[in-house]
């Protein structure tokens, strides 16, 4: 019996020693895979956080729901539609959704058109929401619930009703193209038919003011024309070199008719300055902004003209002492058919930008409650 108990000491020690590297083994296994885990949980917090980075920083509002239409899932962009969900937490059930919102996503998700625009009232502005619904599909691709991406196509919209305006005046000028060509040649023949009359009835004076009134309405609708003919086409400015002076004499006198009839006074400190340009189209321009500041003021209202030179620029400076432009217009002033008269076309002042723009010139303008200053820059070359 003696000699069997060192063997049994023996074996036990060695069990033990097993069950000990055993048991470390297992330690180290079990510290690797809390490291694992640990990693693997930092990893899904990350692309958690990634994903979720991704839903807010996308233009249009995401919407995940179940097949019991509740809402599981949304980004940041939602709670411009519904900011009531922004202190919520998933799941929400769909009454919450149309508690006073822009979109009933209720009856979307349950009526036939899953793909629906729609104009609504967005922070008091009008905005165009096209909502497209679709079935939301497990990796299985089993249908778990539905979709709902909301996108603000209101620009979009502009751009669509933009491009349908452009083409209604495109058609528009190329039908008052036609009628003022038509309009142009009995014009010119009144116009010559009254020149005749005056001659002969230079000495009666009751003939004489009627031939006058005439030949004043014939000037105001060659006028018309004009201006009807260089909005229309193609600006290919004809260059000549000729003096400041020489333009707004040549201008005053085709607004001559308008300064007299309002009784406006004209004031003029021109510089001696030479520029390079179109001088029919150019004075045709000057024309309509002193026209538009003689009807926009009161009887004896004053027009002063001026010029300063900067640089390789000449600007000209035409000043009206009138009641301004309303804020609520300015942004109209050079628009086409844009007009505040009961007569004109409202091509004037849209007319000018095109053919200062054609001169590589630039024009704008500044309004107080008293005055209005038109600004024309050309270059002298």
């Amino acid at each position: 019996m003696s000699d069997i108990q060192p063997i049994t000491d023996r074996s036990e020690k060695e069990e033990l020693k097993k069950l000990k590297k055993t048991f470390e083994e297992f330690i180290d296994t079990s510290s690797q895979l809390q490291v694992s885990y640990e990693h693997l949980k930092e990893e899904s917090q990350r692309l958690s956080l990634y994903l979720s980075n991704i839903l807010d920083n996308m233009n249009a509002a995401i919407m995940v729901f179940d097949n019991t239409f509740n809402l599981t899932l949304w980004n940041g962009v939602t709670h411009r539609y519904f900011p009531h969900l922004k202190n919520l937490h998933a799941p929400v059930a769909p009454h919450i959704l149309n508690q006073q919102t822009v979109v009933d996503i209720e009856s979307i998700l349950k009526g036939n058109d899953k793909l629906v625009q729609m104009e609504t009232r967005l922070d008091g502005v009008s905005r165009w929401l096209e909502v497209d619904a679709s079935d939301f599909m497990n990796h299985h691709r089993e249908k778990t619930g539905y979709l709902v991406v909301i996108t603000d196509k209101t620009e979009l919209k502009k751009l669509q009703l933009k491009s349908q305006q452009e083409d209604r005046l495109r058609v528009m000028g190329e039908l008052a193209a036609e009628v003022a060509h038509e309009i142009r040649n009995p014009l010119g023949s009144i116009e010559l038919m009254v020149t005749m009359l005056q001659e002969d009835l230079q000495h009666d004076e009751g003939h004489t003011e009627v031939l006058s009134r005439i030949r004043t309405s014939v000037d105001n609708m060659n006028h018309t024309v004009t201006n009807i003919l260089l909005y229309t086409k193609e600006i290919h400015p004809d260059r000549t070199r000729f003096g400041v002076d020489q333009l707004v004499e040549q201008a005053e006198h085709i607004a001559a008719n308008t300064i007299f009839k309002n009784k406006i006074q004209v004031q003029k400190n021109l510089d001696a300055v030479v520029i390079n340009g179109d001088m029919e189209l150019l004075k045709q321009s000057l024309a309509n902004i002193l026209i538009n500041a003689a009807q926009a003021m009161e009887q004896k209202g004053i027009i002063q003209i001026s010029t300063q030179q900067n640089g390789d620029r000449v600007k000209l400076l035409i000043k009206d002492s009138g009641t301004g432009i309303p804020e609520e217009l300015r942004n109209k002033v050079f628009k086409p058919f844009f007009t505040t008269k009961n007569t004109g076309t409202g091509l004037g002042l849209a007319m000018v930008k095109r053919v200062i723009e054609a001169h590589s010139g630039k024009i704008y303008f500044e309004s107080h409650p008293v005055g209005t200053t038109f600004f024309i820059e050309l270059p002298f070359q």
